[in-house]
């Protein structure tokens, strides 16, 4: 008898459900698939065996058996974006429309939604939402948005930039705007300057705008030569025209610009006047408006406008009233202030002393000191000050003095025009002075103090543009020189420390030009002369100097000084790291720069710019000075933007001449010394 056939078993089958909205779908799982991953796992336990520990000794590989390893799939972010699209464009699980006035396309909220802070927050409102109509958006630029949504990147020219930044801005997608900023400061050129500005100002790109507009104002003569110039409107030129940081080869540019547009159109030829107003015709040497200003027919025809030139003519033949007639047209455009050295006495050549004037443009960076100007005489231990955009030098020593008595003082004024490059001689104060503080405040230059043959000096005497007059004001209690002096904001002016009495000085003076009256106020911690003093925020700072040591000896003081006018009280602030005196001070950009003089420890010129920091109360190294000076001054002057400026001319003043170049002087060296 046959055995019986046994009945094939029946494969056992796993039933996995997975929900799926409100139906079900159910998955079946073989049985095999199962037992291969048992194997699997029993395999990875090594028959139960535990993994070897990692190798940690130094110099050994570390193995990771065990640790696992994080694998990226290359380009997985572009890639996805890339699959999106694609199924956005088979409207593949799409759940929103977006429609303009003409074409709708479908999207995903959550793609949408994730670059778009407009649609994060609708959809937070109305997450059911299945249609949103766009009506002031173009069909163009909602899909350039929608594009950049899915892939990144987006298509942009000048003719497609306006509704693509429209699309943006409406949509508040920050990040396709910075997209679309970029591209508009990569188009601007004198061609396209004027159209990057409109789309900028109407969509309110603030950065691009003002890009725009500097760049028209640092390329204004080439883009004059573009027909969208003569297409600007009155109120836009005359923009222009008004604007400081208009960058042209010379005001007499500016003159020919406004002309062109002008004659462009003979409807324009009534506000002749009130654009012409705007060019600044003071600026332009005399010269020059004689021979391109008015041989042009309309400034001679024209009363307003023949008026805007006589007043020109005036402004250059009266040179004594400038002072009062200085206005916005009588400043040169894009002028910068910058840091200027003026005189002194090299050690390199102490026996000749300079008549250079230096000057440093901080925007430069490493940028060296240059040439500016040369003085009309040689000085040493002048003052200066600015006063109205003029730089004024006084007195001083035109000759070196080895026993140091002062026997060379001067009492010579010179006044310097950063515009044109010329000095011009004024009158000479009362009295000569080396040694002493000269102060502008009020409209006025005060001359305090000081020294000359006759020894210290307790006169004080101002100078008055108009009148290129000196007159006496009320003198110092107590004759001082090697003091140092600096105006208020108040407009008082400070005096402190010095050499009184045979002695160096703790005393501090004010003085009031309302009242003609000196007043004694808080004294200076430590005696000090020959220092420097300069206002910077509201506060004075007294910086450097020197004084008696305990054997007698001559040493430099470190320490500096803040007087507070406020408060009428003094503090301390970061010493000196080099003390100096006979240097030069000035305030440039909120910071003190203290440049060369004489160090005492040491016996030697110094060539250090030391730099002070008020808001770290620091002190830094700048630049050095092309080689160490004693005797030196320093300030700030607002200078033309020319890298070369034009041949120096020395406007005689009445009664003087021009300076003809000095020969150098023979004798001997001296170093500073007291009294």
């Amino acid at each position: 008898m046959a055995p019986k056939k046994k009945a094939a078993r029946q494969k056992k089958t796993v039933v996995e459900t997975v929900g799926v909205g409100s139906a079900v779908k159910v998955v079946e799982s073989d049985k095999k698939i199962e037992e291969a991953a048992l194997d699997i796992e029993q395999l990875n336990h090594l028959n139960g065996l535990p993994l070897p520990p990692p190798v940690t000794n130094p110099g050994e590989k570390v193995l990771s058996l065990g640790r696992g390893t994080e694998l990226t799939r290359p380009f997985h972010g572009s890639a996805l974006l890339e699959e999106l699209s694609r199924m956005r464009q088979e409207r593949f699980l799409t759940d929103l429309e977006l429609a303009s006035k003409t074409k709708a396309f479908d999207v995903h909220k959550l793609v949408i939604s994730s670059v778009s802070q407009y649609f994060r927050e609708l959809l937070a409102k109305e997450p059911e939402l299945k249609r949103v109509e766009l009506p002031s958006l173009s069909p163009l630029g909602l899909a350039n948005v929608i594009t950049f949504a899915y892939l990144g990147r987006v298509h942009m020219s000048l003719y497609t930039i306006g509704c693509t930044v429209s699309a943006a801005s409406v949509l508040q997608m920050p990040q396709l705007l910075q997209l679309c900023e970029d591209f508009l400061l990569g188009e601007l050129s004198v061609q396209t300057c004027v159209y990057v500005w409109n789309i900028a100002a109407a969509y309110g790109l603030g950065a691009v705008r003002d890009a725009a507009r500097r760049y028209l104002l640092e390329n204004f003569a080439q883009f004059a030569e573009t027909p969208q110039f003569t297409q600007l409107t009155l109120e836009q030129i005359t923009a222009f025209l008004e604007d400081d940081g208009l960058l042209l080869p010379s005001e007499v540019t500016a003159f020919q610009v406004a002309m062109k547009w002008l004659d462009f159109d003979p409807k324009r030829h009534p506000h002749a006047a009130e654009l012409l107003s705007h060019v600044r015709f003071e600026t332009i040497a005399a010269s020059e408006l004689v021979s391109q200003v008015q041989p042009v027919a309309r400034m001679m025809q024209d009363a307003q406008c023949h008026r805007l030139l006589v007043e020109a003519m005036n402004y250059h033949l009266l040179p004594h009233q400038q002072n009062v007639l200085q206005s916005k047209r009588t400043r040169v455009r894009g002028s910068q202030s910058v840091l200027l050295t003026v005189g002194g006495r090299p050690s390199l050549t102490e026996r000749a002393l300079s008549r250079e004037v230096l000057w440093r443009n901080p925007r430069e960076g490493v940028a060296t000191w240059r040439h500016l100007s040369q003085l009309p005489a040689k000085s040493f231990n002048q003052s200066v000050a600015v006063m109205d955009g003029f730089l004024y030098v006084a007195g001083g020593e035109d000759q070196n003095d080895a026993r140091n008595q002062a026997k060379h003082a001067v009492g010579t004024l010179s006044r310097y025009d950063p515009r044109f490059n010329t000095w011009l001689h004024l009158s000479s104060m009362r009295q000569r002075r080396t040694h002493f503080s000269l102060v502008a405040t009020g409209g006025r230059l005060y001359a305090i103090g000081g020294r000359n043959t006759e020894g210290l000096l307790a006169t004080t005497e101002s100078y008055l543009p108009s009148s290129n007059s000196w007159q006496p004001r009320a003198p110092l209690d107590i004759p001082r020189c090697c003091h140092a002096g600096t105006a208020l904001p108040t407009g008082e002016i400070l005096i402190t420390g010095g050499y009184v009495n045979r002695a160096y000085s703790r005393s501090v003076l004010s003085y009031s030009p309302e009242t003609d009256t000196w007043a004694e106020c808080e004294g200076l911690s430590t005696p000090r002369g020959w220092h420097c003093a300069a206002t910077l925020g509201g506060k004075v700072y007294v910086v450097g100097g020197s004084q008696l040591g305990p054997g007698g000896e001559r040493v430099d003081v470190l320490p500096m000084e803040i007087f507070s006018p406020e408060s009428r009280q003094w503090s301390q602030a970061a010493p000196l790291p080099l003390g100096v005196s006979t240097a030069g001070l000035a305030a440039l950009n909120e910071q003190l720069y203290l440049l060369g003089g004489w160090n005492e420890a040491e016996k030697r010129y110094k060539a250090a710019v030391q730099r002070y920091d008020p808001d770290t109360d620091s002190w830094s190294a700048g630049e050095e000075l092309p080689e160490p000076t004693v005797g030196v001054s320093c300030c700030v002057l607002s200078l033309p933007p020319r890298h070369n400026p034009r041949k120096q001319r020395h406007a005689p003043g009445p009664g003087h001449s021009p300076e003809e170049p000095p020969a150098k002087e023979s004798g001997t060296a001296a170093q500073p010394t007291s009294g």
